[in-house]
C-alpha cells in the first residue's frame, strides 16, 4: 500500500479542456502532433480527434495511412456525447474531405450553441501562396461553417482569407474591406492573418524589405487592424501554423487581448524555429534548406517540439506592434 509523503502537497490549479480536431502523423510534428504536446504544459487537458491517420506529412512526397470521412467522425462524436464530455475551448485545424469538414462544423456548430462561452479558433487550413490543399469543394463549407456567426478566432493566411471571402487583397485598402467583412458577415471576434504576401511597398511602408513579411491582427470589438513585421525563414517548415494556433488559442482563452497574445506567440514561434535550426546544424553540420517532395530534408527539419517544451509558457513579447492609416 502507498503512502503519501508528510511533506505538504499543493493541489494544481485543473486543466482546462480543449477538443483539437487536427490531422495526425506517426512521424513528425504536423496538426495535432503539433498542438497537443505544447497544449499539454500549459494546462490544457487535450481530447485529441484526428481528421487523418498518416505515417508522415503530405510534404515528404509519399506517405501512408487514412484519411476519417465524415461518417467515422460522427460516430466518435456519439460517444464523445455519450459520455457528456464539456469543453472551455475547441481548436479546429486540417480536416481531410468535404463530408469529414461538414460533419466537424456540425458538431462544433452545436457545441457552441449550447455551450456559448466555448471559445473556437477556427484555421481554416486550405492552402499557401496560390497552391489549395484541400479540394474545391471544401471552400463553400467553410463559408456555411462562418456563417453560423459563432467562430470566435479564425487563423488564415492571405491566400486561405482570400478563398474565404472570394477577394483579391492587393492593397491596404483592399486589407482593411477584406478584414471588415469577417467581423461584419461572420461575426469573428478575432482576426489573425499569420502571414501576409503583401510587401512592405504595397503596405505603404516603403521598399520592400529582404527577409521580412508581415502578419495582420484585428479586433471587432476595438476596430483596429494592427500589423507585425517579423522575419522570413527561407526554408518550408511544416507545423508552424499548427503549433501557432495552439499556443494562440492558449493566451486569448487567458487574456482575451489579441495582440499582445499574438506577440507573445510570434516571439514564442521565433525561438521554435531558431532552435529547430540551430539543432538541424548541430546534427548535421550544416545548414539545411526543407523542400517539398524531399523526404531527407523534410525529415530534418521537422519542428523540435520536445526540445522547446520549457518555451512554451514565456511572455516575452520582441514584436512591436504599429497601425497604418
Amino acid at each position: 500500500m502507498m503512502t503519501r509523503s508528510k511533506t505538504p502537497l499543493t493541489i494544481p490549479k485543473q486543466a482546462d479542456r480543449v477538443l483539437s480536431i487536427q490531422s495526425h502523423v506517426v512521424h513528425g510534428y504536423v496538426g495535432n502532433k503539433a498542438a497537443t504536446f505544447p497544449l499539454q504544459t500549459l494546462n490544457w487537458d487535450v481530447d485529441v480527434l484526428n481528421s487523418v491517420n498518416f505515417s508522415n506529412h503530405t510534404g515528404y512526397g509519399s506517405w501512408k495511412g487514412h484519411s476519417c470521412t465524415g461518417e467515422e467522425i460522427e460516430q466518435l462524436f456519439e460517444g464523445l456525447e455519450g459520455i457528456h464530455t464539456h469543453y472551455e475551448a475547441i481548436l479546429t485545424g486540417y480536416i481531410h474531405g468535404s463530408s469529414a469538414l461538414m460533419c466537424v462544423g456540425q458538431k462544433c456548430i452545436s457545441i457552441k450553441s449550447s455551450y456559448p462561452e466555448t471559445l473556437w479558433l477556427l484555421d481554416p487550413v486550405m492552402g499557401d501562396e496560390g497552391q489549395l490543399y484541400v479540394s474545391e469543394d471544401a471552400i463553400p463549407i467553410y463559408r456555411d461553417i462562418l456563417c453560423c456567426r459563432l467562430v470566435d478566432i479564425i487563423t488564415p493566411n492571405q491566400f486561405e482569407l482570400e478563398l474565404l471571402l472570394d477577394v483579391k487583397i492587393t492593397s491596404l485598402e483592399s486589407l482593411k474591406v477584406a478584414v471588415n467583412l469577417v467581423h461584419k458577415e461572420y461575426n469573428v471576434k478575432y482576426l489573425v492573418i499569420s502571414s501576409l504576401t503583401l510587401t512592405a511597398e504595397d503596405l505603404g511602408l516603403g521598399s520592400a524589405k529582404k527577409g521580412k513579411m508581415y502578419s495582420c491582427i484585428s479586433s471587432a470589438e476595438s476596430g483596429k487592424i494592427v500589423f507585425f513585421e517579423i522575419d522570413k525563414y527561407d526554408s518550408y517548415f511544416t507545423g508552424v501554423g499548427d503549433l501557432f494556433s495552439a499556443l494562440l488559442l492558449d493566451r486569448l482563452y487567458k487574456t482575451r487581448d489579441v495582440i499582445i497574445s499574438t506577440n507573445q506567440v510570434l516571439t514564442i514561434m521565433s525561438k521554435v524555429l531558431y532552435v529547430t535550426r540551430e539543432l538541424c546544424l548541430k546534427d548535421l553540420g550544416k545548414e539545411v534548406k526543407a523542400k517539398m517532395g524531399d523526404s531527407r530534408s523534410m525529415k530534418e527539419c521537422e519542428l523540435r517540439i520536445v526540445e522547446c517544451m520549457d518555451m512554451y509558457s514565456e511572455d516575452d513579447c520582441d514584436y512591436t506592434p504599429f497601425e497604418l492609416s
